[in-house]
């Protein structure tokens, strides 16, 4: 009975394991798209699952048209991220409708610093995870 016990505790603990692993990770949702006034408002939802808050985390976006053909490119704010945390940022692009929007390539992270970490250049963007929930492709 005690051999049984701790197989399974030995499997439920190698199961964790990636949960755990992905818990200090950066991560960007697109949760939502919504046509406002000819403008499109863009909700992400930002998860901080490090052990230091995100002092700056900016994002360079480029939205493509339904054709494939770059229809605007946007820098925004999404810090900060304090952490261990899940935040929400909305924004809106002006000028490009949502229904225009084909899909959101993340280009870059031109800022992301995490508090207590020496300057230099981020490496975010390489394990950054991205996600949609919009109905929009959403890359890197």
């Amino acid at each position: 009975m005690k051999t049984a016990i701790a197989r399974l505790l030995i499997t439920g603990v190698a199961l964790a394991a990636p949960l755990s692993a992905m818990a200090g990770d950066l991560s960007l949702d697109l949760n939502k798209l919504e046509s406002r006034n000819g403008s499109c408002r863009v909700t992400m939802v930002v998860v901080n699952g490090r052990p230091a808050a995100a002092d700056a985390l900016r994002a360079d976006l480029v939205m493509f048209g339904q054709d494939g053909v770059v229809a605007k490119r946007l820098a925004v704010d999404l810090g900060p991220v304090p952490a261990g945390k899940t935040i929400v940022r909305a924004f809106d692009i002006a000028g490009l409708d949502c229904q225009g929007i084909g899909s959101i390539l993340l280009n870059d992270l031109p800022a992301c610093h995490f508090a207590g970490e020496a300057e230099g250049p981020p490496r975010c963007l390489d394990t950054l995870a991205v996600e949609s929930k919009a109905g929009t492709r959403f890359f890197k």
